[in-house]
């Protein structure tokens, strides 16, 4: 989408130009839009390129979607504020500091809930989720615990993480499992499939 600000500041479109895209490329009309909107193939295609380079600048990104800078910028404002564009932040590679010897304590706990615990495991949740060293928590299909994937500065540290989420109110025990070794490392998360969609057919092994 071509634009060129009038004198009296307002975005116009250029004459004699469409909104058709060029191939391989996504051209939308800026409008706004609602928080309770989903997500369209414009806001995947920039969320694609931010998640490739975290650094681009609008005009990149807009140049790579086949969009306006003004579009690239609300879309990308609207999806900070439905959470979820969280933000910009260095990729740290634990794998490259541990070559430097500097590396993190990285552990999986395992964390087994009482029976009938009070608040329930969505409470217990929400309590570990408070800890800044875990970095990742998950319920496991319908089973009633939790993992969490938790990283600090020294094993003596992550005995204090331990310690603090076993005197949580609710939980039973917490067992940690010690990462040895990090042989991938990239937190780049594609966009689903919108619920309720159907799946797309799975590839057929050759006979």
């Amino acid at each position: 989408m071509t634009a060129r600000a009038s004198r009296a500041g307002r975005v116009r479109r250029a004459p004699g130009r469409g909104t058709r895209a060029r191939p391989g490329r996504l051209v939308r009309r800026g409008r706004h839009r609602s928080p309770a909107e989903p997500i369209d193939p414009l806001d995947v295609a920039i969320l694609s390129v931010l998640q490739a380079d975290g650094r681009a600048s609008l005009r990149r990104v807009a140049k790579a979607v086949g969009a306006s800078v003004t579009t690239v910028s609300t879309r990308v404002r609207m999806l900070e504020r439905t959470g979820v564009l969280q933000g910009f932040v260095p990729l740290v590679s634990v794998q490259r500091l541990a070559a430097l010897g500097r590396s993190p304590h990285c552990v999986v706990l395992r964390i087994v809930p009482r029976p009938a615990a009070e608040g329930g495991l969505d409470g217990m949740a929400r309590a570990i989720a408070e800890e800044p060293s875990v970095c990742y928590l998950f319920q496991m299909g319908k089973a009633p615990e939790l993992l969490a994937l938790a990283s600090t500065v020294s094993p003596r540290a992550t005995d204090r993480l331990i310690g603090a989420i076993a005197r949580l109110p609710g939980v039973e025990r917490v067992e940690p499992m010690p990462i040895a070794r990090v042989h991938k490392e990239r937190p780049n998360h594609p966009v689903g499939m919108p619920i309720g969609a159907p799946s797309p057919p799975r590839a057929l092994s050759a006979a």
